[in-house]
């Protein structure tokens, strides 16, 4: 009897419309269509969950647990800006310093056209570009032209070994999140528009990645479960360090020095 209210405890807990305890707050709840879909990718680029704009089991997880953490660890090459596209889950983190400044969803290249895996840096950046058809494979666009790939900004970057690529918006928002570029990387316009572009600069240093790959430059991305009851007893440790060190006596050379 008892493994039989266990059983039916399980499916209830994976029905459609099941009222969870806790949901992380979000702004697609409420949402249809489109919209939705681009704020769950949103949703998933701030939590370090591989953007789908579904639903799914990892983002399940975020959403209906409060004890997850988002962790970002990082060997950060300058206490400026920088950026990160992690191409595994297809995400564009700004950094400052090894703060965490913004995260946005991407899409990145195909299987056939993929994103390069670089260390580089932006080398120009241009509003309104135009776009010249790559090389004559496909026919070239006018700035401010509605048909323009590349949106209303472009990122140009430094790859060794690599040349024609960039960071710019996309005239497909619908596309972000999926490997369907010729090996840029597309933003979602309002992303790149006001975030990004105003916060970079050129020469300023750009990661591109698989997981493994960033992993092995000195970059974590990834959310994880804690144990509050542990949190908590590590930040009271924390505090009375904090409260130890206040205490200690400085002679005024140190204090000068400091």
């Amino acid at each position: 009897m008892k493994n039989k209210f266990l059983i039916l405890g399980l499916v209830v807990s994976l029905l459609p419309g099941t009222i969870f305890a806790y949901t992380r707050p979000n702004n697609f709840m409420n949402l249809k269509g489109a919209s939705r879909i681009a704020e769950i990718k949103k949703f998933q680029a701030t939590l370090n969950v591989p953007v789908t704009g579904r639903i799914d089991d990892n983002t399940k997880k975020v959403l209906y647990n409060e004890n997850v953490r988002v962790r970002d660890y990082v060997k950060a090459p300058t206490d400026g800006n920088w950026i990160v596209v992690n191409k595994s889950k297809r995400i564009l983190t700004m950094y400052t310093g090894d703060k965490v400044k913004y995260k946005f969803p991407v899409a990145v290249g195909t299987s056939k056209t993929p994103t390069p895996s670089a260390i580089g840096k932006i080398k120009n950046k241009h509003m309104n570009p135009a776009w010249g058809g790559m090389g004559g494979k496909y026919k070239p666009t006018s700035s401010d032209d509605p048909k323009n790939p590349l949106g209303e900004r472009w990122m140009g970057l430094n790859l060794q070994n690599f040349s024609g690529y960039g960071i710019h918006g996309t005239i497909k928002p619908h596309e972000i999140g999926r490997y369907v570029s010729n090996g840029c990387v597309r933003m979602f316009n309002y992303d790149i528009e006001n975030y990004i572009f105003p916060n970079s600069k050129v020469g300023m240093p750009v990661y591109l990645g698989t997981d493994e790959e960033l992993n092995s430059w000195g970059i974590a991305q990834y959310f994880e479960f804690v144990d509050k009851n542990t949190e908590a007893q590590v930040q009271n440790s924390n505090d009375k360090n904090l409260g130890t060190e206040k205490e200690k006596e400085y002679i005024s050379g140190e204090l000068l020095e400091y």
